[in-house]
């Protein structure tokens, strides 16, 4: 490429590799494509350096583009030189006409520019691609601590709790309820209540019946009682229960109250069977199993009798 509009007829040929500065333009030449070459390695080992971290776990750091931006802003830095330093005319001494002019050396430095804004662009493009890899990595790695997390506890439901006191005077009556010698058994009776247990309902119904009912259904109401009362405490040996007397007494106290003379008499196992007294569904001489008691009218005759369980 010739640097000049014209020549002397004697002077010899000059072409850009003789004017000064050609070296200066071969050497940049030379540095892009070694720049251009480095960047190319420097992204193939970014991106196998994110595969193995990935693969081992670990989150990717920043990729080390500093020493390509400075080669790029020493490489700028060289071209403004170039562009400055007069290559024109430095070229041909004192001749107007074959000066080199600003606008003759810009087509010669164009290209260069623009090789190096490629540069930067790739630069740019290489490291928006590692922030977006890593925002993403960044989030796998959330996801994956959040799976591996333990499980936190979940609280268990708290049963309510259970007012014994008010339940008991409820089903018992007042009377009953104050005895301190059954405790036990009222807690019992009201916990089978809670817990929907037949018997303990079915006592404690005919209790609430019997506690609201007039005085002309009481009678018949003895009978259902003792009748649900066994229900809910078998009665297959003949020792005492404190609840089955306190009970009975509280009855007859109600009857006097309500001006009913009906009595209760207790049966117990090991008695002799008397089918004026008792009911039973088999045979036998001898009560095994207790399933009622005895309601009897004012003048001692029998008014209900007790089924029991004979051999």
């Amino acid at each position: 490429m010739v640097l000049f509009g014209k020549k002397d007829p004697g002077e010899p040929d000059r072409h850009e590799d003789s004017a000064p500065g050609g070296n200066d333009l071969r050497e940049l030449t030379a540095q892009l494509d070694r720049l251009g070459e480095q960047l190319r390695q420097t992204s193939n080992r970014v991106t196998e350096h994110l595969l193995h971290r990935e693969q081992h776990g670990a989150p990717p750091t920043e990729p080390a583009t500093g020493p390509l931006e400075e080669q790029i802003a020493a490489l700028a830095e060289k071209l403004d030189r170039l562009a400055d330093s007069g290559v024109a005319k430095s070229t041909v001494p004192a001749a107007p006409a074959a000066a080199v002019s600003e606008q003759s050396i810009r087509p010669l430095l164009a290209p260069l520019q623009e090789r190096l804004e490629a540069l930067a662009r790739q630069i740019g493009t290489l490291a928006e691609g590692l922030r977006e890899m890593q925002t993403h990595m960044d989030g796998g790695f959330q996801e994956i601590a959040r799976l591996l997390a333990p499980p936190e506890p979940v609280a268990e439901p708290q049963p309510a709790p259970r007012v014994t006191g008010d339940w008991e005077r409820a089903i018992v009556g007042p009377g009953l309820a104050a005895n301190a010698n059954l405790a036990f058994q009222r807690q019992q009776l009201v916990t089978g209540v809670l817990d929907g247990d037949a018997g303990a309902c079915a006592l404690a119904g005919q209790l609430l019946v019997f506690q609201s009912a007039p005085a002309e259904r009481l009678p018949q109401l003895l009978k259902d009682i003792g009748e649900a009362y066994y229900r809910w405490q078998p009665k297959t040996r003949a020792a005492s229960n404190p609840m089955e007397e306190a009970l009975v007494a509280w009855l007859r106290q109600c009857c006097d109250l309500a001006g009913i003379s009906n009595t209760i008499e207790l049966v117990h196992p090991g008695e002799r069977f008397d089918a004026a007294r008792h009911n039973a569904a088999s045979r036998g001489v001898e009560i095994t199993a207790v399933h009622g008691w005895i309601v009897l009218r004012d003048n001692g005759k029998v008014y209900m009798k007790a089924a029991v369980d004979v051999r």
